[in-house]
């Protein structure tokens, strides 16, 4: 727990998470929130009360991360609450080390589900194996399989609309989407980062014959196999969180801790480790 505590600390710093300027009473401040938000995706540990007394069994564990007091699970349910933009600005600045590192030769975009029929701020919506009530997380991955940008919208939000704002700011040589994405605006989205669409073709659309470009056909693994990882790393939490914007903060930060995991990875040349989740589980 004491690595998982020093990787976060050393991955998670002030240059991802800048503190507000300004006077007044700062009290943990935003980047020992997302720090300890971080850490606990990291540990798999997915109650608030159960952090809290995690914390105070393990006073090492709370100075590595910055902390002199200790938070009581009501203070760490309101970041989760109101930290949603500040987490996924830092994951966005993540992913921006991970393209120094690694040359993106393949963008794989797709969304998965976050099944939730009790959340009142759910809605319906549909994906390949139909109907489901809850939210969706909007991803596009490189070809390692690392998250590069991500959107969490309530369940009734279609896919298509998507793919400009998950591959915008990115470089890379092709971008590969199934045919849900299928419209003009999307492969011109591609060619204005300077990258080949292969976007499989919905008949219903283009009123044309379907086609599955090859290397679709070849990488869309890659995202699913992302997603697969991604709910892994959850273990199904969201459902703990009502609203969308707990249930962004708790995607943007388990985002963090799996591009942590893999930012160590590059650095220490251990590719074995590059898409592991289960590293530091508790």
């Amino acid at each position: 727990m004491h690595e998982a505590a020093e990787l976060v600390r050393v991955i998670v710093n002030r240059t991802i998470v800048q503190e507000r300027k300004g006077r007044g009473r700062r009290g943990y401040g935003r980047l020992l929130a997302v720090r300890l938000l971080v850490f606990a995706q990291l540990v798999g540990i997915h109650k608030d009360e159960v952090l809290e007394r995690y914390l105070r069994e393990n006073r090492g564990i709370a100075r590595i991360l910055g902390f002199k007091e200790i938070p009581d699970r009501t203070t760490i349910g309101r970041w989760k609450q109101k930290l949603a933009p500040v987490a996924k600005e830092a994951f966005e600045k993540l992913s921006t080390i991970i393209g120094m590192l690694t040359e993106t030769e393949l963008l794989v975009v797709d969304s998965t589900p976050l099944e939730d029929l009790h959340d009142p701020e759910a809605e319906w919506g549909f994906y390949s194996r139909g109907a489901f009530k809850g939210f969706k997380v909007h991803i596009s991955v490189d070809q390692e399989g690392l998250p590069r940008k991500a959107l969490v919208t309530p369940g009734n939000r279609h896919d298509s609309p998507f793919l400009p704002k998950l591959i915008d700011g990115q470089r890379a040589k092709h971008v590969v989407a199934d045919a849900g994405y299928d419209a003009k605006e999307n492969r011109r989205a591609c060619r204005r980062i300077g990258a080949k669409p292969h976007i499989a073709r919905n008949p219903r659309r283009s009123g044309k014959r379907r086609y599955t470009p090859a290397l679709c056909k070849r990488k869309r693994y890659v995202v699913e196999q992302f997603n697969s990882r991604l709910k892994e790393m959850l273990q199904g939490c969201w459902v703990r969180f009502k609203g969308l914007a707990r249930k962004a903060t708790i995607v943007y930060t388990a985002l963090i801790a799996m591009l942590a995991i893999a930012l160590k990875a590059l650095i220490e040349d251990r590719p074995e480790l590059l898409r592991r989740i289960g590293a530091y589980r508790y």
